[in-house]
């Protein structure tokens, strides 16, 4: 098993042919490069670390305030026009400091490296790396660093600057790199560990991305805060995450596509399009994860409990395990709000009939009764006569039985009082 520090990438997804391209590049004119995410203004200083240790590139025009450069390091201007002062043009009009973060060395298992139109909200970050039947690519124009795996990874092809690369060709061009803005690092074996085949997915019941298990540093990822009560984490996510999830284990009869249908049924019965799913597949165990594109309003749950519900029981071959998260927060804020309202309103009438009755002293008021001047020697809130709501010897059989009584809690109250009894004629 997978623990520690390190987070594993013990979930290996079910896998279908894509692009999955190298994200991380210390070009100059990418939001992901600075701290903020957004690109300097022209009237902002762009901060540089105190040492480069890779090549950062300008390839398009920049307008800048200014530029703090590193103590040691290295920036180079391609087909790039770097222009220094406020452009009249421009829209932005922020000023201050703005950080540059190099990203210098990066590896193959590191969380959000990988970007591929197959990923979604619901695909773990064990499972967001190229698999056997990808073709990975390393964009044209990048500038970057990154360690290979140590575990063997298999993919269809690997593609550098638009060139492809066979298993030996890509050898060969690591041990004779001559781009330094690329640069290769291989693993503690002093290997690639790639190998590029052309490998197809024959079982019906689904093959895994990878038949070496790599392993992913959770440390480098930023965790959003769930939006829901008693969030979720399915194998592989790095996060805590709304939505639900779905694990059982499997044989060679188990039918991925009937599943999958399934699952496709499911969520169009919802008339939602704000949901999305994702199946993967380690060894003989399938999981199943939903969760909702945007914002989080339970839908993504009710989905999970109707497929678990639905599922047919051939299919498992050992233990099902489903969980689902809980309420929006903004639902559970919701009902809070209402309750402490309620209590204090409760709270408030309370008082206001316990003061009414009890608290207020007499008020003596000036009269004139037959054009005599006079006072009313006592005027209170409630009138002295005093209704019981039951008699003494009235009672309540309830359905167990057992009797009891109603009493107004008025009824001995110390001052003088008039007991109205029922009589025949009523």
């Amino acid at each position: 098993m997978c623990s520690g520090l390190v987070a594993f990438l013990c979930l290996i997804s079910v896998s279908l042919t894509a692009k999955v391209k190298w994200v991380p590049n210390t070009n100059f004119n990418l939001k992901l490069n600075f701290k903020d995410g957004r690109l300097p203004c022209p009237r902002q200083t762009v901060v540089f670390p105190e040492s480069l240790n890779g090549i950062v590139s300008i390839e398009t025009k920049a307008v800048v305030g200014g530029f703090v450069l590193p103590q040691d390091g290295e920036l180079v201007f391609g087909d790039g026009d770097l222009q220094f002062g406020s452009s009249e043009n421009s829209n932005c009009t922020e000023t201050g400091n703005v950080y540059f973060l190099e990203n210098s060395v990066s590896s193959w298992a590191q969380p959000d490296v990988w970007s591929s139109p197959k990923f979604n909200e619901a695909t773990p970050d064990a499972e967001r790396v190229p698999c056997f039947d990808d073709t990975v690519e390393f964009p044209t124009g990048s500038v970057f660093t990154i360690s290979l795996p140590d575990e063997q990874q298999v993919v269809r092809d690997i593609k550098i600057n638009g060139v492809s690369y066979d298993t030996r060709t890509f050898i060969d061009y690591v041990l004779h790199q001559r781009d330094q803005a690329q640069q290769f690092i291989l693993n503690q074996y002093q290997e690639t560990g790639i190998f590029i085949t052309n490998k197809q997915c024959k079982s019906r019941s689904g093959c895994p991305c990878q038949v070496n298990v790599m392993r992913i540093d959770c440390s480098a990822k930023i965790c959003s805060v769930p939006t829901c009560i008693d969030p979720i984490q399915p194998v592989g996510h790095c996060c805590k995450i709304c939505g639900g999830v779905i694990s059982f284990d499997v044989d060679q009869s188990f039918d991925l596509m009937t599943f999958k249908e399934l699952v496709e049924a499911v969520i169009e019965g919802y008339g939602n399009e704000d949901l999305v799913y994702h199946i993967g597949k380690i060894e003989n165990k399938i999981q199943l994860v939903v969760v909702n594109k945007g914002e989080y309003t339970g839908t993504s749950a009710e989905v999970v409990n109707d497929v678990n519900n639905r599922m047919q029981r051939h299919w498992v071959q050992g233990v099902k395990e489903a969980a689902i998260s809980g309420s929006p927060l903004y639902k559970y804020g919701l009902g809070g709000k209402i309750f402490v309202s309620m209590f204090f309103a409760v709270v408030l009438v309370m008082g206001g009939v316990y003061a009414y009755y009890y608290k207020l002293p007499e008020i003596r008021l000036p009269i004139d009764i037959a054009g005599r001047p006079g006072m009313l020697s006592r005027y209170q809130r409630r009138t002295d006569s005093v209704v019981s709501l039951t008699r003494r010897d009235s009672v309540i059989t309830t359905r167990s039985g057992i009797s009891t009584a109603f009493r107004n809690p008025m009824y001995d109250s110390k001052r003088g009082r008039v007991v109205v009894e029922a009589t025949a004629d009523d």
